[in-house]
C-alpha cells in the first residue's frame, strides 16, 4: 500500500472525519471559494483531496480570514465532524501521548506545522494535511495517538 492510501487508515478516524465532511460537493466548493486566500498563504504545498485542505485550514483555526470562518464553521460543527473527531484529543494537554509525539515529531511539527493553533487535535490536523511530507516516525507515532496505545 502506497504511503498516502495508507494515511487514510493510519489517520483513521481524523481522516475520514476530514474527508466525509469534504466530499459534500457544495460544502467543499463553498469552503475553497471563501477560503482561497487562506488555502494559498496557510495550506501551500497541501496535496487537495482526502480532505486534507480542510484538515490544514483546521490546524490553522486562529489564522483564517474572516470570510473563511464561517465556512470552516460549517464544516467543524457537523455532526460528521464532530463524531468522528475524538473529543479527547483536544482535551490532552501534559500526558505522555502529547510528550511522546513532540519528542517525536517536534521537527515536523515546527518545519509543517508552525504556527498552527493551540491543541493536540488541531497539531494531528496539521500532520495529517502534510502527510507526504512527514517523517516515518512521526507517522507511526500520531498513529498511535489517534489509536489510542
Amino acid at each position: 500500500m502506497c504511503r498516502l492510501q495508507g494515511m487514510a487508515s493510519v489517520f483513521g478516524v481524523l481522516s475520514v472525519s476530514f474527508l466525509l465532511v469534504s466530499t459534500d460537493g457544495s460544502r467543499a466548493s463553498s469552503l475553497m471559494t471563501a477560503c482561497k486566500v487562506d488555502v494559498e498563504t496557510l495550506c501551500k504545498g497541501v496535496e487537495e483531496g482526502r480532505g486534507r485542505v480542510s484538515a490544514c485550514l483546521f490546524a490553522h483555526g486562529n489564522q483564517i480570514s474572516g470570510a473563511c470562518k464561517p465556512e470552516l464553521a460549517k464544516v467543524t460543527s457537523s455532526s460528521m465532524f464532530k463524531k468522528m473527531l475524538p473529543e479527547s484529543l483536544s482535551s490532552i494537554q501534559a500526558s505522555d501521548k502529547k510528550v511522546a509525539l513532540q519528542k517525536v515529531c517536534g521537527s515536523d511539527i515546527r518545519s509543517q506545522c508552525s504556527g498552527v493553533s493551540a491543541g493536540l487535535d488541531r497539531v494531528l490536523a496539521c500532520l495529517y494535511a502534510r502527510s507526504a511530507s512527514i517523517s516515518k516516525s512521526c507517522y507511526a507515532e500520531a498513529r498511535a495517538v489517534i489509536e489510542g496505545n
